[in-house]
C-alpha cells in the first residue's frame, strides 16, 4: 500500500505553507514575531531545525537570551492550533510540578495571533542548547529498516542515559489522573490545584491515520474517558475504522481475510518521548532538556509502565528476531537502572509496594505479552508485524481470549468483497490522476 499517494493533499500542504514560508514570512517574520513578545527588542535569527512535526527557529536578542520559536507544519500536523494549546499546558504543568527539564513557555498564539495567518499558529519557548540523545547512540550509516544504537556504546555510557530517562519516567509516574484524556491550563490555577482533564487525547496515532491515511479515527473534542476498558475500546475501534475507511488499508483479498481476523488511578504519557527529542550535553551525556511534548495526555498506567520501546532506537514494529534479543538484553540494563532510581525514591516519596514497581511492573509486562498488545494498539499503520503477534498470540491464549471477537466465515467474506471493492476504486481514482498529470507535463 502507497501511504505516500493517497496523502498527496497533505504533502501540497507542506510544499505550499514551506513555500510561503520561505519566500514571503522568512527569517525576518521569525524576528518580528519573537520581538513582539519581547516588548518590540531586536533579536536576531540564528539558525533553523526541522523535526517531524514542526519547523524550529533559534533567535537571539541583544542581552544574550536565547528563544525557540515553533511553527506546526500543515500536512503534517492535523490540528495545528489545538495541538499548541495542548502542548504548552503540559509543558507548563510538568515545569511547575516537577523536575523534568522543560523548556520554560514564553508565548503561544493561534493563526490569528501570527501577523501572517497563513503561516499558522506558534510557540515560543527558551532555547535549550545540547544534540538530541538519537544522534549520540545512532548506528550509522543507517540500515534501511531504521535507526539502531551503535553496538560500541560502552555499558556505562548506556547506564547514565538509561538512568537519566527512568528518572523522568518515575517523575511522570508519580502523578494520578481520575480521567483519561488532554490537560488544559486554568487561569489564576493555584499551586495546589490539579491538572483539568476535560477532552479525548490528541495521540500521535489518530494524527497519523489522518494525515497518511486521510481517514478520522477519532474526534479529540468529545469527553474524556473514565476507564481504561473505555479507552481500551476506543483505540480498537480506531482500528477497525482506519482499516474500513481508508480505500488502500489492504494489499488484496487474502490481505484483507488476515486483518479482519477500569476507574485510574491514570498517568501522563507522551508518545514522542524518545531519544530524538532528548537533548543532552555531548561530551558528558547529561540531559540538558527534554522536547516535543504535542502528543501527551493522560492514559491507564500500562501505557507508563510498559518497557520503552526505544532502548535500541529500532522500533519495536520493526524488529528482527535478532532486535527482539538485543532488545531484551538491553531492557535488563535499563531495569537494573530504573530498580536503583526507585531506591532512591523510596529513601524519599515513593512508597509503592516492590510487586508495584515500575521496573517490577515493567519486566511483567514484557514477559506476559501486556507490551506487545501495547504497541500494537498504539500503531497507526504498522499493524501486521510477525515478531510482535507471534508473542501476542501466546499471550492471549494463557489468558483464554484468543477467540473472542473473532467474526464469523461470513462477515469476514462480507468485508473481503467490500474491501477489494474499495481497493479497486482506489486503483482507478489513482490511474486517472497519474494520467492526467503525465498530460499537465506533456504540455
Amino acid at each position: 500500500m502507497d501511504e505516500n499517494i493517497i496523502n498527496n493533499i497533505h504533502a501540497i500542504a507542506t510544499h505550499d505553507w514551506a513555500k510561503r514560508f520561505l519566500c514571503e514570512y522568512g527569517n525576518a517574520g521569525v524576528e518580528r514575531l519573537a520581538s513582539s513578545y519581547r516588548d518590540g527588542q531586536h533579536c536576531t535569527w540564528q539558525s533553523k531545525h526541522n523535526g517531524s512535526f514542526n519547523s524550529c527557529h533559534k533567535v537571539l536578542f541583544e542581552d544574550g537570551t536565547a528563544w525557540a520559536v515553533r511553527y506546526p507544519i500543515p500536512g503534517r500536523v492535523m490540528h495545528s492550533d489545538e495541538k499548541i494549546r495542548r502542548e504548552a499546558a503540559v509543558m507548563m504543568s510538568v515545569k511547575k510540578r516537577t523536575q523534568i527539564p522543560v523548556p520554560k513557555v514564553i508565548a503561544l498564539g493561534a493563526a490569528a495571533d501570527n501577523h501572517d495567518p497563513l503561516i499558522g499558529p506558534f510557540l515560543i519557548t527558551e532555547w535549550v542548547e545540547g544534540k538530541p540523545l538519537a544522534i549520540v547512540l545512532e548506528e550509522l550509516p543507517r540500515p534501511s529498516w531504521g535507526p539502531v544504537l551503535r553496538q560500541d556504546v560502552e555499558e556505562d555510557q548506556l547506564r547514565k542515559v538509561y538512568g537519566q530517562m527512568a528518572r523522568i519516567l518515575l517523575e511522570l509516574a508519580a502523578h494520578d489522573f481520575d480521567e483519561i484524556g488532554a490537560l488544559v491550563m486554568t487561569e489564576g490555577e493555584s499551586e495546589s490545584d490539579r491538572w483539568s482533564i476535560v477532552a479525548r487525547p490528541m495521540t500521535l496515532k489518530v494524527n497519523e491515520i489522518e494525515a497518511g491515511g486521510n481517514v478520522i479515527a477519532d474526534d479529540h473534542d468529545l469527553p474524556a474517558f473514565k476507564s481504561t476498558t473505555e479507552y481500551m475500546q476506543n483505540l480498537v475501534q480506531q482500528n477497525i475504522t482506519h482499516l474500513h475507511e481508508q480505500g488502500n488499508s489492504i494489499d488484496d483479498a487474502s490481505d484483507a481475510r488476515q486483518k479482519k481476523y477500569d476507574s485510574g488511578p491514570f498517568k501522563l504519557v507522551c508518545d514522542d518521548f524518545r531519544f530524538g527529542n532528548v537533548l543532552v550535553d555531548e561530551t558528558s551525556l547529561q540531559v540538558t532538556g527534554i522536547i516535543d511534548w504535542e502528543w501527551t495526555y493522560t492514559a491507564p498506567y500500562q501505557s507508563l509502565f510498559c518497557p520503552p520501546p526505544w532502548l535500541i532506537l529500532e522500533r519495536p514494529t520493526s524488529w528482527t528476531k535478532n532486535g527482539e534479543e538485543r532488545c531484551k538484553q538491553k531492557l535488563s540494563v535499563f531495569l537494573q537502572c530504573l530498580e536503583e532510581e526507585e531506591k532512591r525514591l523510596i529513601r524519599s516519596a515513593y512508597d509503592d509496594p516492590p510487586d508495584r514497581c515500575m521496573s517490577s511492573l515493567m519486566r511483567d509486562s514484557f514477559e506476559d505479552g501486556t507490551f506487545r498488545f501495547m504497541q500494537l494498539l498504539q500503531e497507526a499503520f504498522n499493524f501486521d508485524e510477525e515478531i510482535l503477534w507471534r508473542n501476542l498470540e501466546k499471550a492471549l491464549r494463557r489468558r483464554g481470549l484468543l477467540e473472542v471477537g473473532v467474526p464469523s466465515k461470513k462477515e469476514v467474506e462480507s468485508f473481503v468483497r467490500a474491501k477489494v471493492a474499495q481497493l479497486d476504486q482506489y486503483n482507478q481514482r489513482l490511474q486517472a490522476k497519474e494520467s492526467n498529470d503525465g498530460q499537465e507535463v506533456q504540455v
